[in-house]
C-alpha cells in the first residue's frame, strides 16, 4: 500500500508545472519580504527596549525609560549647542542646509532617539486611548454600517456583550501593556498575517487543487483507467489517491511556510516579542486595536494560525478529491473548486440582514482563510464570534469526510468504461 501511495505522489512531484510554480511562488514571496525590509533596522529598537526595561509596561519601567530618554535629549543639546525638550522639536526646526552639519554617527543617534521617543509617547498614552474605547457604541456603529436588524442585530449585540466583558478583563489584567512593534508606523501584523499569509494561502490553494486533481484523474485523462481499475487493487486505488493527495498537500504547505516564514523571521527580528500579547496596545493599526478572545502571545497566535491554515488547506484537498472523482477531469475540477470558493465567500452577501442565517453563512472555509489576520479576534466585524474558528473547521471536516465517502461509494458502483 505504501508503495502505491509513493507512486501516486511521484506523479505530482515530477510534474514540471508543480515544480515550476513552487519555484515561482517561493521566489515571489522572498521578493515581497526583502523589498519590504527597508525598516528592518528600526524594528530592532523594540527588542532593545524589552531587553532593557522588560516586556511589561509598568509605571516604574516607564519612569526609567523616560529618564534615559531625557539623558539622550541632553546629549542632543550638547551636540547641537541648543536647548530642546524633544528630538521632534529639533527636527521640526532643522533646515536643509543644517542637515550636513552632522555626521552619519550623529544622525544614527538622532534617529534612535526619535524612535525611543515615539515608543515612550505611545506607551504614556495607552490608558487615555483605551479609556476612549466604547465597545457598545462601536457595536451600534457596526449594526448601522452593515444594516443589521431583527434577530441578526440581537445576536450581534449579545456576542458583543461577551466581547465587552473580555475587553474589560484584558484591560484589568494589563495584557495590552506590553511592548510590540508600533502598529501605525510599521503595520507588521497586517504585513505578516494578511499580505504574507494570504500569499501562502492562495499559492497553496492553487497547487493543492492542481495536484489533487492531477492525482485523482490521472488514469482517466491518460486513458489507462480501464487497466488501472481492473487490477487486484481495483477501485480501492482511489483510497490511496486520497492519501497521496493529502500527503502532497501537506508537503506543499510545509514547504511554502518553511521557506517564506523562515526568510521573514530572518529579515525581521522577533526575538524578544514572541511572549508579547497579541492584544498589545502597540498592535493597533487601524481604527480599533487587535483584541483576542484569549490571552495569546505572539508566538502562540502564530502557531495557532499556521495550524488553522494547514488544516483548512487539507480540507480543500479533500473537497477537490471528491469533485475530481465525480467529474474525472482536472481542468473542470479546478474551475469548479474556484467557483465554489468564490460562491462560499460571497454567500453572506445574499443572506437577509435580519436573520441569523447571515452569520451562519459566514462559517465557511473561504471566509476563514481570507480573514486569517483576524483569527481568534473579537475585533473582527461580523465574524467576531468566539467559536468561529473551531466551529467552522469542525463543521467542514464533517462535510468533507461525508462528501469524500459519498463520492468514493458512488465511484465503486458506477460504470467507468
Amino acid at each position: 500500500m505504501m508503495s502505491i501511495i509513493l507512486h501516486e505522489c511521484k506523479k505530482a512531484l515530477t510534474s514540471p508545472i508543480l515544480i515550476g510554480l513552487l519555484v515561482v511562488f517561493s521566489a515571489f514571496n522572498l521578493f515581497v519580504i526583502i523589498s519590504s525590509s527597508d525598516h528592518k533596522a528600526e524594528l530592532k529598537i523594540i527588542n532593545e527596549i524589552i531587553e532593557t526595561y522588560g516586556l511589561k509596561i509598568t509605571d516604574d519601567s516607564l519612569d526609567e525609560f523616560n529618564s534615559n530618554v531625557q539623558l539622550d535629549v541632553a546629549e542632543l543639546n550638547r551636540m547641537t549647542a541648543s536647548e530642546f525638550t524633544s528630538v521632534y522639536e529639533f527636527l521640526d526646526g532643522l533646515s536643509f542646509e543644517n542637515q550636513e552639519k552632522y555626521s552619519d554617527e550623529q544622525w544614527e543617534f538622532i534617529h534612535r532617539l526619535q524612535l525611543k521617543e515615539m515608543y515612550l509617547n505611545m506607551a504614556k498614552s495607552i490608558d487615555e486611548s483605551y479609556e476612549g474605547i466604547d465597545i457598545r457604541k462601536l457595536a451600534a456603529g457596526e449594526i448601522e454600517k452593515y444594516g443589521l436588524s431583527g434577530k441578526a442585530a440581537e445576536t450581534f449585540l449579545n456576542e458583543n456583550e461577551k466581547f465587552f466583558e473580555r475587553f474589560k478583563e484584558m484591560v484589568s489584567n494589563g495584557e495590552h501593556k506590553q511592548w510590540f512593534f508600533a502598529g501605525k508606523a510599521y503595520y507588521m501584523h497586517t504585513f505578516l498575517f494578511k499580505t504574507i499569509f494570504l500569499q501562502i494561502i492562495i499559492e497553496s490553494l492553487l497547487l493543492i487543487i492542481l495536484t489533487t486533481a492531477l492525482i485523482t484523474t490521472y488514469e482517466f485523462e491518460n486513458k489507462t483507467h480501464l487497466v488501472a481499475y481492473s487490477t487486484k487493487r481495483g477501485r480501492k486505488l482511489m483510497k490511496n489517491k486520497l492519501l497521496s493527495a493529502l500527503a502532497i498537500a501537506a508537503v506543499i504547505v510545509v514547504f511554502l511556510f518553511a521557506i517564506t516564514l523562515g526568510t521573514f523571521f530572518t529579515v525581521f527580528d522577533y526575538s524578544h516579542v514572541w511572549q508579547t500579547s497579541i492584544s498589545s496596545a502597540f498592535n493597533w493599526e487601524y481604527n480599533f486595536p487587535y483584541i483576542a478572545w484569549w490571552d495569546l502571545s505572539v508566538g502562540t497566535f502564530l502557531i495557532g494560525v499556521i495550524a488553522l491554515v494547514f488544516v483548512v488547506l487539507l480540507l480543500f484537498s479533500g473537497l477537490t478529491f471528491a469533485l475530481s472523482v465525480t467529474v474525472k477531469n482536472s481542468y473542470i475540477t479546478f474551475f469548479l473548486v474556484a467557483a465554489l470558493f468564490v460562491l462560499l465567500w460571497l454567500l453572506p452577501s445574499f443572506m437577509p440582514k435580519s436573520a441569523n442565517l447571515l452569520f451562519v453563512s459566514a462559517y465557511t472555509l473561504p471566509t476563514l482563510l481570507l480573514a486569517v489576520s483576524s483569527s481568534f479576534m473579537g475585533s473582527s466585524g461580523l465574524i467576531l464570534f468566539e467559536n468561529f474558528e473551531w466551529m467552522t473547521v469542525s463543521c467542514w471536516t464533517v462535510i468533507t469526510i461525508v462528501v469524500c465517502y459519498m463520492s468514493y461509494k458512488r465511484f465503486i458502483k458506477i460504470d467507468i468504461s
